[in-house]
Parts: C-alpha cells; sequence; structure tokens
C-alpha cells in the first residue's frame, strides 16, 4: 500500500471550499482532466456520514464504476471516504482543511493499494494518480478563484 498526499492553498474562505469540495455532485468540474464520466451522490443532501458517491472513469484505457462512503465528515475540518466496491485503487481518501492567511489549505491523502496484476505496478500506479489529483486540485482552485 502506498500512501499519497498533496496540499494546495486556495484564496477562497475555509466554508466555501469546504462545502465545493465535499459535494461529490461538484467533481465533474475540476476532475474531467483525471478521467471523471459520471456522478451520483446519495442522499444528494445533506452530505455526512453514510453519504455514498458513485463514480465512473476513464483510466489508462478502460472504463470503471466504483461506489466509496463518507466515513467521517466534521463541517469545515475534515472529510474520510472509504471504498466500498468497484475498480478503484484507491481504499480511502480524506481531504482536510486548515485555515491560512491567504484563504484555505487543502490536502488531500489517499491509500492506494492496486490489486491483482496490478499490484507490481503499485508505485507507477501511485505516481500517476498523485500527478492526477496534483492537476485536479489545481483547477478546483482556478473554478473556485475565478467563480463569484
Amino acid at each position: 500500500m502506498v500512501t499519497n498526499s498533496v496540499s494546495i492553498i486556495i484564496e477562497r474562505p475555509i466554508e466555501e471550499v469546504f462545502a465545493f469540495l465535499t459535494d461529490a455532485r461538484n467533481n465533474p468540474l475540476w476532475q474531467a482532466n483525471a478521467g471523471l464520466k459520471a456522478t451520483r451522490q446519495e442522499p444528494e443532501e445533506p452530505v455526512g456520514v453514510g453519504t455514498r458517491i458513485t463514480e465512473t472513469w476513464q483510466f489508462m484505457g478502460r472504463k470503471t464504476e466504483a461506489t466509496r462512503e463518507v466515513t467521517e465528515y466534521e463541517l469545515n475540518q475534515k472529510c474520510t471516504q472509504r471504498h466500498l466496491w468497484g475498480a478503484s485503487p484507491i481504499k480511502e481518501g480524506m481531504l482536510l482543511f486548515e485555515p491560512v492567511a491567504e484563504g484555505t489549505r487543502c490536502t488531500y491523502t489517499a491509500l492506494v493499494q492496486a490489486g491483482g496484476v496490478f499490484a507490481l505496478a503499485e508505485p507507477f500506479l501511485a505516481s500517476t494518480l498523485k500527478k492526477a489529483t496534483e492537476t485536479s486540485l489545481v483547477e478546483a482552485k482556478h473554478v473556485l478563484e475565478t467563480r463569484r
């Protein structure tokens, strides 16, 4: 298993950043470049412990679907999701939010574990996912900082 962590500072209030990034219905706005094709969140509102997110991805030439569930939800601080079913090398993902002078520091940490034939390529897969996460967070920053 590999742990990836990526941080970014978004020049917006923590309440706005938290609300945007923890509502999976916004994911297509900032994760399409990583291969996200569709997202379904149940229930749609409110997001909290027990919320389930099912997404369809195009990754490395393959279309996959996976569902994860929110297991921790601390308003304006933390949101953790764990993998429930489907093809996903990310077994758990956690978003942490911290107020900073410039706005909000957002840190995403993922536990990556490849199975089957992909187990040998786990370090490469983890590296690829980390780069995709960095790109997605830059896009989230852009979306949040340019909308009014």
